[in-house]
């Protein structure tokens, strides 16, 4: 029998040695976590205006492209009230090689109604900044949680409980709001069309990040 913790909880251990600030759970900051509706048999029916269906093709991690996306009329089936975006939610692909696997998560920050499919998170935090929590887990630290638990899985897949178990470093709040101030950039990139632009700039603030949160070397 090992008793040794690194052998049962590898994750757990290697993050809390490797980084310089304390941890929590995800789940400590988060609001609501949804995804939407499931009615099998009952595609959406498009209308000209109503509210947007986020689904997994219209995420990318530096934010949404609508250009395909399905509206349907608000308050219809596909349209339920706690599946209603607001502007800061994260959305997050739940499944899907091409598109978890790919890191398509990312912060709703369009000024319109939408909702999300059922193969799209809501994520709602409170007292944590949404742009901080997105750059993590695109991070080397953040990124391997969510690597450990698709490691194995047939169709890459991540529950709710495991969602709220991925633990993240408790950075400042100004550093976290700094952070968000340099999402302006990534989003005016993406929002010109500039997607790998876009994409690499964010590689850039999360490789940062990164260095800001481990330990040196030794240490």
């Amino acid at each position: 029998m090992r008793w040794d913790p690194a052998f049962w909880r590898p994750g757990r251990v290697e993050l809390a040695a490797e980084c310089v600030l304390p941890l929590a759970p995800l789940g400590d900051f988060i609001e609501r976590i949804t995804y939407g509706p499931i009615l099998p048999g009952r595609p959406p029916e498009p209308v000209a205006e109503g509210v947007t269906i986020v689904g997994q093709r219209e995420l990318r991690p530096t934010g949404l492209v609508l250009a395909r996306a399905v509206i349907v009329a608000e308050g219809c089936p596909h349209d339920p009230p706690r599946c209603r975006l607001r502007a800061g939610d994260v959305v997050l692909a739940r499944s899907g090689v091409g598109t978890l696997a790919r890191k398509r998560f990312t912060v709703f920050r369009q000024p319109l109604k939408a909702t999300v499919s059922c193969f799209v998170d809501l994520i709602r935090l409170r007292g944590m900044s949404p742009y901080y929590v997105v750059t993590f887990l695109r991070s080397g630290l953040g990124w391997s949680q969510v690597e450990r638990l698709l490691r194995g899985v047939g169709t890459p897949n991540v529950s709710f409980p495991q969602i709220r178990s991925l633990r993240v470093p408790l950075l400042p709040s100004a550093e976290q709001e700094a952070l968000g101030a340099r999402w302006r950039e990534v989003a005016r990139l993406h929002d010109s069309g500039r997607l790998a632009e876009a994409e690499a700039r964010l590689d850039e603030l999360a490789s940062g990040l990164d260095s800001r949160l481990r330990k040196p070397n030794g240490a």
